[in-house]
């Protein structure tokens, strides 16, 4: 009995450090999966939010357009279908720029840090117009952004939708 015990316990080991290292293969460790030095902080997450909060002000679609990743997936506003197509991202954010709000005033927003390479910024807010048919727009948004190669922070995510109505 004792001889089982000993044996059983040895493969338990055995099979705990098999589990682990099929887990960490092909080098990715992942909360190690970490840029040499990288930290963010709150104040870090503040200056990328406030610099696409100024680009999507912009009304320039290029400039709207690189704020986002090569794989971007994400919900637009002003089409309901998922879109996982870089091609068509563009064609929306170019749709975006077309509506000319030239001002986002944000009411309620939370940044949570998920790792040094990642973060979660949610908002709620209302766009306004001075030059486009549409003058006044509440939305709320969820965007994930994550560390490039390069260094650089870009949203993978994205999920605006207009505020429900009031219910009256």
């Amino acid at each position: 009995m004792q001889l089982f015990l000993r044996t059983l316990s040895v493969t338990v080991a055995l099979a705990t450090a098999g589990a682990t290292a099929g887990c960490n293969r092909d080098g990715n460790h992942g909360d190690m999966d970490v840029r040499h030095g990288a930290t963010l902080s709150q104040s870090d997450a503040a200056k990328i939010t406030d610099a696409t909060v100024a680009t999507w002000q912009s009304m320039d679609a290029s400039k709207i357009d690189a704020l986002y990743a090569s794989d971007i997936v994400g919900f637009d506003v002003s089409a309901a279908p998922l879109s996982t197509d870089r091609a068509n991202w563009t064609k929306l954010q170019q749709g975006f720029a077309g509506m000319k709000f030239d001002h986002l005033a944000i009411t309620q927003s939370k940044t949570q840090i998920l790792d040094p390479n990642g973060f979660v910024f949610s908002s709620l807010g209302t766009l306004t117009s001075s030059a486009g048919a549409l003058k006044s727009l509440p939305i709320r948004c969820t965007d994930v952004y994550h560390r490039q190669d390069d260094n650089k922070f870009l949203i993978v995510n994205e999920h605006c939708s207009s505020v429900p109505a009031a219910k009256a």
